[in-house]
């Protein structure tokens, strides 16, 4: 037992050594959606790729030596796809936790992530989605990996979506996406 507290207390007084770097910044980019339709779905709507948006805030706190952080967000998305030469779309009131490792060095740090994120749907736009009545809330994983240089932070990121959002028990719809971000720093 006396190692046991012993541990924790070296492990406590250790990490108030590391001194967490805690920055903040806003972002926006680009969606590549990929929305993934059951087959029956495909085959009667014809469902084609379309790109969205995306833009919010972020936070990274950091541990400088170990290169390990965590970057959680809070962003406005535009998830589309076009079917039957239609536009419809999704508005996500989302966020992400992101844990990431990268590299300290001198200008730049290159860093790989990975994570989990929750997304509530505000509106959706267009007849299927109308129609088909989109579940509210989605989420899921993504894995992405992008560079620090200086106050910039540019991002690529992949998202799949766990979540059917589609109330239709016929017809399910998954929200997959590939997203390109930047982001300014302003600490």
């Amino acid at each position: 037992m006396k190692k046991i507290i012993l541990a924790v207390v070296l492990m406590a007084f250790s990490m108030s050594q590391m001194n967490a770097q805690i920055r903040f910044g806003i972002k926006g980019g680009l969606n590549f959606d990929k929305f993934k339709f059951d087959e029956n779905a495909k085959k009667n709507l014809k469902p084609e790729n379309a790109s969205g948006w995306q833009a919010g805030a972020l936070l990274l706190i950091k541990v400088p030596v170990v290169g390990i952080g965590i970057q959680p967000e809070l962003l406005y998305t535009v998830c589309k796809t076009t079917i039957t030469n239609e536009t419809n779309s999704i508005h996500y009131f989302e966020i992400p936790i992101m844990l990431q490792w990268g590299l300290d060095l001198k200008v730049i740090r290159p860093y790989l992530q990975g994570g989990y994120y929750f997304g509530y749907a505000l509106n959706s736009k267009g007849n299927v989605f109308k129609e088909k009545k989109c579940d509210k809330n989605d989420h899921g994983i993504a894995l992405g990996a992008g560079i620090d240089i200086w106050k910039l932070q540019l991002g690529a990121r992949y998202q799949w979506g766990l979540t059917d959002v589609s109330n239709v028990t016929d017809f399910k719809l998954k929200n997959n996406r590939f997203n390109l971000s930047l982001g300014f720093m302003f600490k």
